[in-house]
């Protein structure tokens, strides 16, 4: 294996361990999230095993983090072929989901009857709604209260 590719492999299970530890989650819950042993976990924590793109994909959107987090520090290896790419363009990245969000598509995928969903859908979208106007409402305060 090319050093750049055992090199990028730890550097993103370290990601995964620290971020593991901030959420205060253990192997076997970052495990059940992948459908994988948490024995495997471990190897990815250590790059033996790389994680593959799909893993890295659900892990930001079940953790609401970046999927920039897992390679925010990586070295970058000059190409030796001579392909290598210039710096990459700004982008403005989406903010990541809340991590309570997981839990949402799980219980909604769990609603058998359209109408049902339907109604979930309504509901979410009022409480949404509710919460926008509210911190609409305190901001204006706030621009009130200093002229």
């Amino acid at each position: 294996m090319k050093p750049e590719l055992t090199h990028a492999n730890r550097h993103v299970g370290d990601r995964l361990r620290l971020l593991r530890g901030k959420m205060g989650l253990a192997q076997k819950d970052i495990a059940r999230l992948l459908g994988v042993s948490h024995q495997q976990i471990g190897n990815y924590e250590d790059g033996s095993d790389r994680l593959t793109a799909g893993a890295i994909f659900i892990l930001s959107q079940r953790l609401g983090v970046d999927l920039h987090f897992f390679f925010e520090g990586l070295a970058v290896f000059p190409s030796a072929d001579g392909f290598a790419e210039g710096p990459a363009a700004d982008y403005e990245a989406e903010p990541a989901p809340p991590p309570e969000s997981h839990r949402l598509d799980e219980a909604f995928a769990r609603i058998r009857s359209r109408k049902q969903r339907l109604l979930a859908i309504r509901l979410v979208e009022a409480v949404a709604a509710d919460g926008k106007s509210e911190a609409e409402g305190k901001s204006a305060d706030a621009s009130q209260a200093n002229p």
